[in-house]
């Protein structure tokens, strides 16, 4: 997972978001509410839900446009449920919730990716 994780509250306008997932290069970022995980925006819900609707990214917020319900998974999950879980529920990132439910990092399609593919490297090589 990656620990370096960037939240939003689900009031935060979409202009916000934007914004933050640009000035830190990210593709998506977790929406909170009352410190509770509750959804994700990606890239794909600003185009879909602002962009081709025509609405106004100041004043649509994080909350309207995420992707809901949310799946998330347990830090002590393996790589393996992480990709048995992106499969079943057709997601490509997962934040990453503590037994006490606080965020404290994502996995997404691009780290198991980079992880096979770090393994699959290695096995080549023996």
């Amino acid at each position: 997972m990656t620990k370096t994780v960037f939240s939003v509250d689900s009031s935060a306008s979409v202009y916000d978001v934007v914004r933050e997932m640009l000035n830190r290069d990210i593709g998506c970022i977790v929406v909170l509410s009352k410190g509770e995980v509750v959804g994700v925006v990606t890239k794909g819900d600003v185009l879909r839900e602002t962009i081709m609707k025509k609405a106004d990214p100041t004043r649509e917020s994080a909350g309207e446009i995420m992707s809901r319900p949310v799946v998330k998974i347990g830090d002590d999950a393996s790589v393996e449920e992480a990709t048995s879980l992106m499969s079943k529920y057709s997601v490509s990132k997962l934040p990453v919730v503590d037994d006490g439910g606080r965020l404290v990092g994502i996995v997404t399609s691009t780290d198991l990716l980079r992880k096979s593919g770090r393994r699959k490297i290695a096995e080549d090589q023996i």
